[in-house]
C-alpha cells in the first residue's frame, strides 16, 4: 500500500464544524482528499463502476447506480475503508466539545457504498430519508458523499433540508416521485432552509440517516460523478425490517442479519477504532 495515497492520514476537523453538523443533520468539508489522493483512486472507482453501470441511455433517470463496488476492485477496497473518513464520521458523532462534553468517541463500522453518477441532462434525484432504507437502530449512521470531478451547481449536486433530521422518521415512503412531492411540502411547511453548493472533486458532504436530502438535475454535459460510503457505530442493532428495501439491505449489506440482531457481519468491516 502506498503511504502517501492510503488515507490514513487524519483530516483536522474544527468544532465549529462538529457542532454545525449536529445541529443541522449536515456538513460542507473542503478537501477531504487532496487533489493527488481523488486522481489516484478516480478511475479505479469510475472503471469499476462503469462495468456494472445498467447499458441503456435514460436521460430521464436520477442518477446511474450500483452499489459494493468494494469487492470488485482492491483499490475502491483501500478508498471506502479508509480510517481517514471513519474518524471524520466518528468525530462528527461522538467527539466531546465544549457544548456537549460528555460524548464518548465511538468505533465506526461500513454500512455499504455505491458510485452516484448523474448523466448529462439527467433529472432531479427526488428528496428522500436514507434511512427509509438503511435498517439500522441508531441515530448516527451517516453518509459520506464526495464528487470525484468538480461539480458546478448546474450539475446537480446533493442538497439538504437543514435541520429536518431531528425529526427522526417522517413516512414510510421510497425515493420516488411521490416523495419528491411529499417532501417538498413538508419542506416547505417547516419552513427548513436548503443547502447546496458548488463542490470541488475531493471535497464532502456528510449527513445523518434522518437528513432530508436529494439534487437538482444536471443541466450540462458533463458527467456528475460521486462516491457514497455509509457508516454507522459499531454495537448498532438492526432495526426492524419494516419494508421491502430494508429486508433487502439487510440481506446485501447486514449480511442476511435479522432485526435485534447486532450488525457485525463479516461485511460490515470496522473503518475506524475509538481508543
Amino acid at each position: 500500500m502506498n503511504a502517501q495515497i492510503d488515507l490514513s492520514s487524519e483530516y483536522e476537523l474544527r468544532e465549529v464544524q462538529i457542532e454545525a453538523f449536529r445541529q443541522d443533520g449536515h456538513v460542507y468539508l473542503p478537501n477531504v482528499c487532496s487533489t493527488d489522493e481523488i486522481d489516484y483512486y478516480r478511475q479505479a472507482i469510475s472503471d469499476t463502476a462503469w462495468q456494472r453501470f445498467p447499458k441503456d441511455k435514460k436521460t430521464d433517470r436520477p442518477f446511474l447506480q450500483t452499489l459494493n463496488l468494494r469487492y470488485h476492485c482492491p483499490k475502491v477496497m483501500q478508498f471506502v475503508l479508509a480510517s481517514r473518513l471513519g474518524k471524520i464520521v466518528s468525530d462528527l458523532i461522538s467527539k466531546p466539545t465544549a457544548s456537549d462534553p460528555d460524548r464518548q468517541p465511538l468505533s465506526m463500522r461500513i454500512f455499504h457504498e455505491q458510485a452516484l453518477f448523474k448523466e448529462p441532462k439527467g433529472g432531479l434525484t427526488p428528496w428522500h430519508q436514507d434511512q427509509y432504507y438503511w435498517p439500522l437502530a441508531t441515530e448516527y449512521a451517516v453518509g459520506l458523499w464526495m464528487p470525484l470531478v468538480d461539480i458546478s451547481l448546474e450539475m446537480g449536486p446533493i442538497r439538504f433540508a437543514t435541520g429536518s433530521h431531528r425529526r427522526g422518521f417522517v413516512k414510510q415512503v421510497a425515493i420516488s416521485e411521490q416523495s419528491q412531492d411529499f417532501f417538498q411540502q413538508f419542506i416547505e411547511d417547516q419552513r427548513y432552509p436548503i443547502w447546496q453548493r458548488e463542490m470541488r472533486a475531493g471535497d464532502a458532504t456528510l449527513h445523518n440517516g434522518w437528513t432530508i436530502h436529494g439534487a437538482t438535475s444536471n443541466q450540462t454535459d458533463q458527467m456528475r460523478a460521486a462516491m457514497i460510503v455509509t457508516y454507522y457505530p459499531d454495537g448498532t442493532k438492526v432495526d426492524q425490517l419494516s419494508n421491502p428495501s430494508r429486508v433487502n439491505d439487510a440481506k446485501h449489506f447486514l449480511g442476511g442479519k435479522q432485526a435485534g440482531d447486532l450488525a457485525d457481519s463479516q461485511m460490515n468491516t470496522i473503518v475506524y477504532q475509538a481508543s
